[in-house]
């Protein structure tokens, strides 16, 4: 440390954050470690509220504190600012709605201390709280499950997906990495600074608690496709497009997560765009999808049968192989899915029945591959086979569907040829 005046620098973007600052500074006066070993880094990014005010009580109480007020710029702006001011050996990050718990810096820097050759980034827990309670831990902690270096050319550890600033990063001063001016700048960041060891530290004591109550916060309000969309695929291409052969499968992962969560959210379609500008924005993501190995999406520990098959489907490389006992979807030479039957899912609407054939088998077959019969007879049914129409970018519009009069419904018997081979539904 003595090239430094602190142990570590804690930079906080503040802006318009009057009902958490005293929570935020809190969690710091009550860490484990001497209060005077951090350097505080306020930094108030044009607030319209009290922000400004309560943080000059700490800088005017403390003398590490500091608080520097500007114009607004962004959070992005707003830490690059600190970085140029920070003289702490180590960096972290604090969101000023959000708290560290008593035992985190002194932790991390301790264990960064005994790694500091082999990585550049220490990452902890963190958890989301909603109403002060925590929700679903998230699923990295599957992987980061003690204290150590993680190799990020392992396949194993593709789902680590550090994406957030629950981090601390060494000080290098005038080298340090500046964070970009767009939305996912977090994700960035964060990317630019683990490829160059490929390596990733991880403390397990400490914890970051994340304040999703915020519903003024910018992930509350601007992860919307109109806004982020073109933001996240240019990321995500230029990210790609770094690696003239092979993606790592570590940055395979972080773009698969992204693609992941925003379909379950009903954020990813940019359904803002019409016409070729839709049709362009789909073949962008197919191109990334092509790049990414199956195992990232069959793997991932989060991602439902239905969700994973569409992924697929969009990637392509899947076939179906059937027989009359059995019906499987293969990729990469593995067999991912393996039915015996079929069912068939109903919804009654006043005089007739609509049936769906609810499999992510048939996300991998032609309408010219299926015959649908009741008793024996073909019967007429629909079948989208494309997943570039926004009038049907639901995964579920995918499935094979058909309308019958409810009362022949119970009078029926229902096949499905699929290549030919014929199969009971139930």
């Amino acid at each position: 440390m003595a090239d430094f005046k602190y142990l570590v620098s804690v930079v906080i973007p503040v802006y318009n954050v009057e009902k958490y600052i005293d929570l935020c500074m809190q969690s710091l006066l009550n860490q484990t470690i001497e209060f005077d070993k951090m350097q505080i880094l306020l930094i108030n990014d044009g607030s319209t509220d009290s922000s400004e005010e309560l943080c000059r009580v700490y800088a005017e109480k403390y003398d590490n504190v500091f608080l520097y007020t500007k114009v607004n710029e962004g959070a992005s702006q707003a830490r690059n600012f600190a970085l140029d001011r920070a003289e702490g050996k180590y960096i972290f990050y604090l969101d000023s709605d959000d708290t560290v718990k008593p035992e985190t810096i002194e932790s991390v820097c301790s264990f960064f201390d005994s790694v500091y050759d082999e990585v550049d980034l220490v990452t902890y827990r963190i958890v989301q709280y909603y109403n002060e309670k925590p929700t679903i831990v998230h699923y990295r902690y599957m992987t980061l499950l003690k204290t150590g270096v993680y190799d990020l050319n392992d396949p194993k550890n593709r789902f680590i997906t550090q994406t957030h600033m629950n981090v601390c990063v060494k000080n290098l001063r005038e080298n340090n990495v500046k964070f970009d001016t767009i939305k996912h700048e977090d994700e960035k960041y964060c990317c630019e600074i683990l490829r160059r060891k490929m390596k990733i530290g991880f403390c397990d004591k400490g914890e970051y608690v994340y304040n999703r109550s915020n519903i003024n916060s910018v992930v509350s309000t601007q992860f919307s496709p109109e806004h982020i969309f073109e933001t996240s695929m240019k990321l995500y291409e230029d990210l790609f497009d770094s690696f003239p052969g092979k993606v790592p499968a570590y940055f395979q992962g972080i773009v698969f997560n992204d693609f992941r969560w925003k379909l379950m959210d009903n954020k990813f379609f940019p359904l803002h765009l019409q016409g070729d500008e839709w049709k362009k924005a789909n073949r962008r993501i197919d191109s990334l999808l092509s790049r990414m190995d199956a195992d990232t999406i069959v793997l991932h520990p989060s991602v439902s049968i239905e969700h994973m098959h569409y992924w697929l489907k969009r990637r392509g490389g899947c076939t179906v192989v059937n027989t009359p006992r059995e019906i499987m979807v293969c990729c990469e030479g593995k067999n991912i899915l393996s039915l015996r039957s079929l069912k068939l899912s109903k919804k009654v609407k006043e005089n007739v029945t609509e049936c769906v054939l609810a499999s992510p088998v048939f996300y991998h077959l032609k309408k010219r591959n299926v015959v649908i019969k009741r008793n024996g007879e073909p019967i007429d049914f629909s079948f989208i086979d494309t997943h570039t129409d926004p009038e049907h970018c639901d995964p579920k519009e995918l499935y094979p569907k058909f309308i019958v009069d409810t009362d022949v419904l119970s009078n029926s018997v229902f096949t499905v040829e699929i290549n030919s081979v014929s199969y009971k539904i139930n």
